[in-house]
């Protein structure tokens, strides 16, 4: 039996690493279609804000789209917000979208560059943001439905070490 915090990052995961549909979305901010996922790979075009795209994959902090005007390419993944689609309600899917873009349009992470060890033993807990979080969860149902419809398989994932000997 898989534990609940297995099936919530195995579904996170899936979810955020490799999209096997192309999903509607626009770009947020002007960026450069890069023929691979690098920064420093050759620029195939550059698209404006608001350009309308549809989401083939994504890999790390990367998206590959297709541009309205057929091209393909990768942009980074914080540049893209995917289109709503209908009323669908709160739910795991919908994570993804927070993840990329921030509900309050503010510019989210996918890593820690700039942040040292410092910032991060000064750092406190946050409830009102923990809270705000809280909208995004769902039940296991909706995961395993998530999961059946989006073709993702049950994987045994041992948890992280939180470097103090618990876990969180």
């Amino acid at each position: 039996m898989m534990k609940p915090a297995s099936l919530t990052l195995l579904l996170l995961a899936a979810g955020l690493g490799s999209a096997a549909w192309a999903e509607n979305a626009t770009l947020i901010r002007a960026s450069d279609l890069k023929a691979k996922p690098f920064t420093d790979a050759a620029t195939v075009t550059s698209l404006p804000e608001q350009s309308k795209v549809q989401i083939i994959t994504n890999e790390g902090g990367w998206t590959q789209i297709k541009s309205s005007n057929g091209k393909t390419g990768w942009v980074r993944l914080l540049n893209v917000r995917p289109d709503k689609q209908g009323d669908s309600g709160t739910n795991i899917s919908s994570l993804g979208n927070v993840l990329r873009t921030g509900s309050t349009g503010s510019t989210a992470t996918t890593g820690t560059k700039g942040i040292n060890k410092d910032d991060l033993e000064r750092a406190e807990p946050n409830p009102k943001e923990v809270k705000r979080l809280d909208q995004y969860k769902s039940s296991g149902k909706e995961a395993e439905r998530f999961a059946s419809a989006n073709n993702l398989k049950a994987r045994e994932m041992s948890y992280l070490d939180a470097g103090d000997g618990q876990r969180n």
